[in-house]
């Protein structure tokens, strides 16, 4: 059957479902007759296998709530809750999760901080279920897409964190939802992503990776014509509106526009486990940067760019010896003299995040941060959380069960790496409108981008590929999407009885 030339397309429909809301097969109404009640009973017994397993997600976060009796607690925590008392940007992250612990400071302990990450990760679930439903998704593989985020033992860890990851997957996962829900979003939702977007960046700077990519396919719309230009202009307006102000603020208190003040830092503990300064031509004056061990002997990134007896940290009569600039141009020499050290090792640490198992290299972020602890009752960072403060305890048994679940149930890095490429893949799918292309690979490029991302600007850390669980699983669930409607439209529309001509006049 041709489509008339800008003919509207029919709504998609849900896969396998029924008779148009509100007609029987008869074509009589019905949900008129259905009042708020049976209408609630029906949707559940149709989503029944999702309520079964929403409730089994909720059963996992409660056990480990009970496990322990306050949250989990990382170096990074007491910086983040610090800085909610003081109402300041700081120039080493943005204040998003602050502000986030300020909110819920006057009414929470730190153990119900834990609790509402729980339901954020709860709402996760919900959220991306419902949006490949919404996409027309058959149940099944829309279960199989939510089963990461319902039951992943390390998101389960870290939901339980006073970390942002969490906050940051739900602001991710909204945006997501609210940009691919509808077919031609308009301004006013394409600002309201904007400005999600923008809160994401004041959460983790790494979200400004996202808005790069979420731009280029709104761009890409327009070009292709799904999308009009006033929605791509609200979207940069909305993450305008969050990130102009926050800067002007920022550089109010520490002097410069941005949202933080330590990309030197951040690119010099990128470069110090490889750079060799003897191959190149380093100032002298930044000579005393230069790592003293070999390469293959060196801690990892991140020791280099927090640990007070870092080169980049030296400290002389109680002033900081290096500038923000200075760590930026050594690390800019080491990159351009080593550019192909500097590439591998970008490869290398993508690479390991779709691989098997949970392995742990000399120079990466130690994994068993993100192990189930059995926390001491003192305080000691060598690759062990402690507890946050409250009252301390935590049910050994459960721990020990805990433990157990985590060898053997988290999401293979394979898989990963088979989401991302079934993802981008659907961008080859033919007979398929734009839609049904670009969406996959946006949700792809994204997961990728989040693994990018920390390997070229920080050190490797499995926490971070925690956030790809929302969107790489979902881009393969919509992408299969399309071959599934691709296989049944290759079979030709339902047969239609056509009208019969009318018989000739005469």
């Amino acid at each position: 059957m041709t489509q008339v030339p800008g003919a509207r397309r029919r709504p998609e429909r849900l896969e396998g479902a029924g008779p148009a809301a509100g007609a029987s097969a008869s074509g009589a109404g019905t949900s008129a007759r259905l009042g708020p009640g049976a209408r609630a009973l029906r949707l559940a017994r149709r989503h029944l296998a999702f309520l079964v397993l929403l409730a089994l997600a909720a059963v996992a976060r409660a056990y480990v709530t009970a496990a322990y009796s306050t949250a989990l607690w990382f170096p990074d925590s007491g910086t983040y809750v610090d800085r909610a008392a003081w109402a300041e940007p700081a120039v080493d992250r943005p204040w998003g999760y602050s502000a986030f612990l300020a909110l819920l400071n006057p009414v929470t302990t730190y153990r119900e901080v834990a609790v509402v990450q729980h339901v954020l990760g709860l709402a996760m679930v919900v959220l991306v279920y419902v949006l490949l439903q919404r996409r027309g998704v058959a149940r099944w593989v829309s279960l199989l897409a939510v089963v990461p985020l319902g039951f992943d033992a390390y998101l389960l860890n870290i939901e339980h964190f006073v970390l942002a990851e969490t906050l940051f997957m739900f602001l991710m996962t909204v945006a997501v939802v609210l940009l691919l829900a509808r077919e031609r979003p308009g301004p006013l939702l394409t600002a309201t992503v904007g400005i999600v977007l923008g809160l994401l960046t004041l959460t983790r700077t790494v979200g400004l990776f996202l808005v790069g990519v979420v731009f280029v396919y709104l761009v890409v719309r327009l070009l292709v014509r799904t999308l009009r230009w006033p929605a791509v202009v609200a979207f940069l307006g909305g993450v305008a509106a969050v990130l102009v102000p926050y800067a002007v603020w920022f550089g109010s208190v520490h002097g410069s526009f941005g949202l933080t003040d330590y990309t030197g830092h951040f690119l010099y503990g990128r470069v110090a486990t490889f750079v060799q300064c003897e191959e190149l031509e380093v100032p002298e004056r930044l000579r005393p940067l230069c790592p003293d061990l070999p390469p293959e002997e060196r801690r990892p990134g991140d020791q280099f760019v927090w640990f007070a007896d870092s080169p980049a940290n030296a400290v002389v009569d109680g002033e900081r010896v290096w500038s923000e600039e200075d760590l930026a141009e050594f690390a800019t020499i080491a990159i351009k003299g080593q550019p192909w050290d500097y590439l591998r090792q970008l490869l290398s640490e993508t690479v390991h995040y779709v691989e098997p198992g949970r392995v742990s290299g000399p120079q990466d972020t130690c994994p068993t941060w993100w192990a189930f602890p059995y926390p001491e009752p003192v305080e000691q960072y060598d690759c062990t959380p402690v507890l946050a403060p409250g009252p301390y305890g935590y049910d050994e048994e459960m721990v020990g069960d805990l433990r157990s679940y985590q060898r053997y149930f988290y999401t293979p890095g394979p898989l990963l790496g088979v989401c991302v490429l079934v993802g981008l893949g659907a961008l080859f799918l033919r007979r398929r409108g734009w839609r049904d292309r670009l969406d996959p690979a946006l949700l792809a490029l994204i997961g990728l981008t989040l693994m990018v991302g920390p390997a070229a600007t920080a050190s490797f850390d499995f926490r971070y590929v925690l956030p790809t669980l929302a969107v790489l699983p979902p881009a393969a669930a919509l992408a299969l999407r399309g071959v599934f409607l691709r296989r049944r439209d290759e079979q030709g529309p339902a047969a239609e009885p056509r009208p019969e001509p009318a018989p000739a006049a005469g």
